[in-house]
């Protein structure tokens, strides 16, 4: 997620979703090493902040997995912060080159340094997968209680979660009816 500030007003009265985008995935990219599409953002605060955010979604080489580690019998993430560079040097090629064609700047409202990469647009976590529940989302604790969406997510999935969530579901639930159900 980055921002941009505005040369002209960008309005108070602004939507809560995405209205539009910038697709810089296929074609001509000037050279660019990135494929990029990103959201327009609007930042609805009923103010006027000259300011919209674009939420940048990157075909980055780096992504992690989930592994099934049999030493601890758990699930574990294989990821690194650093796999984040990719996007983020996506995001910054665009707010540049939208700059260059239609003036404004970076925005700092906020992210430092203009650039959000520790957060994922869709709220995750709360419950955890292997934490707050087993390996496939029965709470520890109780019986016959089942967290089956968003909230077994640690974090970030670099994406929008809507099918690693839904796999994830289809995955616990074919576990638990068989198991628990017979």
């Amino acid at each position: 997620m980055t921002g941009r500030n505005f040369v002209y007003a960008a309005g108070e009265a602004q939507s809560t979703i995405p209205v539009k985008g910038i697709n810089l995935w296929d074609g001509d990219r000037g050279g660019s090493k990135y494929k990029i599409f990103a959201e327009i953002a609007p930042l609805p605060l009923g103010l006027e902040t000259w300011t919209t955010l674009y939420l940048a979604i990157t075909d980055n080489p780096e992504r992690g997995n989930y592994y099934y580690d049999k030493a601890s019998g758990t699930v574990k993430l294989n990821w690194k912060r650093s796999q984040n560079e990719y996007s983020v040097n996506a995001a910054k090629e665009l707010i540049e080159k939208l700059a260059k064609a239609n003036g404004g700047r970076l925005s700092s409202l906020l992210f430092t340094k203009g650039y959000g990469d520790n957060f994922c647009y869709h709220p995750l976590g709360g419950c955890v997968l292997g934490k707050a529940t087993d390996e496939f989302g029965r709470v520890k604790g109780y019986e016959n209680i089942y967290v089956q969406d968003s909230a077994l997510i640690p974090g970030s999935a670099g994406v929008n979660p809507y099918v690693f969530i839904t796999g994830l579901a289809e995955r616990n639930m074919s576990y638990i009816l068989k198991e628990d159900f017979g």
